[in-house]
């Protein structure tokens, strides 16, 4: 179980909230990228843009149609495909895969991502292709799921690793708005993450929505297997 650091900061304080969904990634780390207190569909579209490099984005985005063509080469959307399933895999809930999630965001490439942002986010991809090569002799999307673990957890700590500043200081521990060594993976893990648990089947499996949430109640009990609010939820 590791969704980890990404998933606990929606809710600092209620980490057992989350137990039911933390295996569905390798201990790859993120930084804060939502605020739980905005976990709604205009802050989420927002949130997508700017990943996206683009000011904004219609609604209809989320509901584009993975049916039509794609925009990404086949061997690159099976490597888009792999990182994905490795990110979030199918476990005793749906992964990634299921939740079309690569369509989804290769669409988003194709009609909505900045052209810079476009390059980079692809370029990040084949780094991760690179690293596999040099770690393991073959292509990332050949690995078996175990050695794709591997690969990308190591990847993972390497790319998102705070950048120098340009005044040379380090940056601080908890520095939110250090950038990391490579922006574009961090891009795609984040894309990846939020159009997971914003689709159909991401919220269905792994989210509880209230439409009137009720009362407040400052202190409710959580119980292990316990999901998160797609919305602020009660507390």
């Amino acid at each position: 179980m590791g969704v980890g650091p990404l998933l606990k900061q929606l809710a600092p304080g209620h980490e057992a909230s989350f137990r039911s969904i933390q295996h569905k990634m390798p201990n790859l780390r993120s930084k804060r990228m939502i605020d739980p207190t905005h976990f709604d569909r205009r802050s989420m579209l927002g949130s997508i843009a700017a990943l996206l490099g683009v000011a904004a984005l219609p609604a209809e985005a989320l509901a584009a149609s993975v049916q039509t063509r794609r925009y990404l080469p086949r061997f690159r959307f099976a490597l888009l495909s792999a990182v994905a399933d490795t990110i979030l895999p199918t476990t005793d809930t749906p992964g990634a895969l299921v939740a079309k999630v690569p369509e989804r965001l290769d669409a988003m490439l194709r009609d909505w991502a900045a052209p810079a942002t476009r390059e980079d986010m692809i370029g990040a991809l084949s780094r991760i292709d690179a690293a596999a090569q040099k770690a393991k002799g073959k292509g990332f999307a050949a690995l078996t799921a175990p050695e794709r673990a591997e690969v990308l957890r190591e990847h993972d700590k390497a790319a998102l690793k705070s950048a120098p500043r340009a005044d040379g200081s380090k940056p601080m521990l908890f520095d939110f708005n250090a950038v990391p060594t490579d922006p574009g993976y961090k891009r795609v893990k984040d894309l990846v993450i939020l159009l997971h648990f914003y689709s159909p089947t991401g919220s269905e499996h792994e989210l509880v929505y209230e439409h009137v949430p009720g009362p407040f109640e400052p202190s409710i009990k959580l119980a292990a297997g316990a999901r998160p609010y797609l919305s602020i939820g009660p507390v």
